[in-house]
């Protein structure tokens, strides 16, 4: 756990909560709004910890993950190949497109929006 740093207001100690500038691509930020919209509870006690950043990053790594394996798992399953890339390339764009907004589709389902259990 990171050391909190606390900030002094009248007689009162109160945790600096400021968070720190992470990159954070589509699926961290996903978590994010969902948290700030949906799991305000969860959002505030990370926050106080000190631990959004590792969460978040955590989530990230962890869809990142299940992207790059679905994508291969699918292109083998629709037979998108080099060959197919090589021959009509407009047909490969298309099917490459398709399995990504299918396998966003699923991450999203999976991980950005569900509800976090246990943390």
């Amino acid at each position: 756990m990171k050391k909190i740093e606390y900030i002094q207001v009248g007689d009162y100690l109160l945790p600096n909560l400021k968070v720190e500038e992470i990159h954070l691509n589509r699926f961290g930020r996903a978590k994010l709004d969902y948290l700030k919209k949906h799991d305000y509870g969860l959002y505030l006690k990370l926050l106080s910890k000190n631990e959004l950043n590792d969460y978040l990053l955590n989530v990230q790594k962890e869809a990142d993950d299940l992207y790059e394996r679905l994508v291969e798992e699918y292109k083998i399953k629709w037979n998108v190949t080099e060959e197919l890339k090589q021959k009509n390339q407009i047909k490969w764009v298309l099917m490459m497109n398709n399995i990504n907004n299918c396998v966003y589709e699923i991450i999203n389902k999976e991980i950005s929006y569900r509800e976090s259990v246990n943390v």
